[in-house]
């Protein structure tokens, strides 16, 4: 039996969630097991224990922006306005960045830049 999440009070429709204690661990993916074709997402480097409600919070808020890079510029371009020129193009630069620079050479599957290191 599926329960319905979301209730209508007032006309107005919210999403109900539930209750999560504070103490609950999850293994969270840096880079999301829906990246898997370009990178290694089971690879130790790319997981880490965190709590629960922060794992829900963070796919919430990122549930379009799969990777930290990704995630690093909607970051960016959210608070852009708010930043000194030098701090903004010192992030528009690491953000130009080709992926196996970007990431740690371990986690991207096919190199192109960076073959004779390791």
């Amino acid at each position: 039996m599926k329960i319905d999440r979301i209730t209508t009070i007032d006309g107005k429709q919210y999403r109900l969630n539930r209750v999560i204690d504070k103490t609950e661990q999850d293994i969270h993916h840096i880079i999301s097991k829906k990246k898997i074709h370009k990178f290694k997402v089971n690879d130790p480097k790319n997981k880490i224990k965190i709590s629960r409600r922060k794992h829900i919070a963070l796919n919430s808020l990122y549930w379009d922006h799969q990777t930290p890079k990704e995630q690093l510029q909607d970051m960016y371009d959210i608070r852009k306005t708010a930043l000194s020129q030098e701090v903004s193009k010192a992030l528009y630069d690491i953000l130009q960045l080709d992926d196996e620079v970007f990431y740690d050479y371990d986690l991207v599957k096919k190199h192109k830049l960076l073959k004779n290191k390791v």
